[in-house]
C-alpha cells in the first residue's frame, strides 16, 4: 500500500503535525492509533512520538532527511535529547523563521530554503547536512516547504509554479516531479500530506484525480 488518507482529530492538514523521512516517522504523542497504523504501512518506517517546544506541530516545527533534522531554537533540551536516542542527528536552527518546515524543503540531496533566510544560517545548514542548501522562493512564496513536498523519488509542487521553475527544482533535488493539490484543490501540499520514498498519507479530503497527480510527481505509481 504506497497510499492511505487520515486526518488528525478532523484537521485534513496533515503535514502539519507529522515529519517523515525514508528512516524514521515522528508523530505527535497523542495521534490516533489509526493514523500511527496507516503511516507505519505506508512510509514503511519506525514510528515515534515525541513533540518539539512542547508541541505536537511536528511538520511546522521541523524537518527531516537521511542525514538528520533541523528544528527551531524553540525545542526544548530533553526534546534535543530524545531525538538524538532516535539516532537522529539534530541541527537546531539560529533562524528567526521558527516553522522550520514551512521554510526548508529538504531531500537526500539538496534543501531549498527561504529566501529571506540568513546567509549564515544557510551556510550552517549545508556544513551540517553535507549537501547543497539554495536560498528561493517557490511559486512567488518564500514558504517552501508549505507550497511544495519532496523526496528521494519525486517533487510535488504548487500549481502557480512553471515548468521553468520544477526544471529548476528537478536539477537542485536530483529528482523529477510535477505540479498538483490536495484536500479537493488546497494548493499548500505541504502542509496537506507526508510522503517519502515509499509512500504517502494525504488529508481525507484529496480527491482520486489529486492522488494520481500526487502519485505522478512523487514516483508512487
Amino acid at each position: 500500500m504506497k497510499f492511505s488518507k487520515a486526518t488528525y482529530f478532523g484537521n485534513q492538514f496533515i503535514g502539519i503535525f507529522v515529519r517523515t523521512s525514508d528512516k524514521i516517522t515522528i508523530i505527535p504523542k497523542d495521534m490516533p492509533p489509526k493514523f500511527k497504523k496507516a503511516c507505519e504501512e505506508v512510509l514503511k518506517t519506525e514510528v515515534r512520538e515525541i513533540s518539539i517546544a512542547g508541541s505536537n506541530l511536528l511538520g511546522i516545527f521541523s524537518t527531516m532527511n537521511s542525514s538528520g533534522i533541523v528544528v527551531p531554537q524553540l525545542i526544548f533540551k530533553d526534546e534535543v535529547s530524545e531525538l538524538k536516542k532516535l539516532g537522529l542527528n539534530v541541527y537546531v536552527s539560529k533562524s528567526k523563521f521558527t516553522a522550520i518546515g514551512n521554510n526548508i524543503l529538504l531531500n537526500d540531496n539538496a534543501a531549498v530554503v527561504n529566501s529571506r533566510f540568513e546567509e549564515e544560517e544557510v551556510k550552517e545548514i549545508e556544513d551540517y547536512l553535507g549537501l547543497e542548501v539554495v536560498a528561493r522562493d517557490v511559486a512567488g512564496y518564500s514558504t517552501v516547504g508549505a507550497v511544495c513536498v519532496v523526496t528521494n523519488k519525486g517533487i510535488l509542487a504548487h500549481n502557480d509554479s512553471d515548468d521553468r521553475e520544477m526544471e529548476e527544482l528537478e536539477k537542485i533535488f536530483k529528482v523529477k516531479g510535477s505540479f498538483g493539490t490536495a484536500n479537493l484543490g488546497v494548493t499548500f501540499v505541504g502542509t496537506s500530506m507526508v510522503a517519502n520514498s515509499n509512500g504517502c498519507v494525504v488529508g481525507e479530503d484529496t480527491s482520486g484525480f489529486e492522488m494520481q497527480r500526487i502519485s505522478e510527481a512523487l514516483d508512487l505509481i
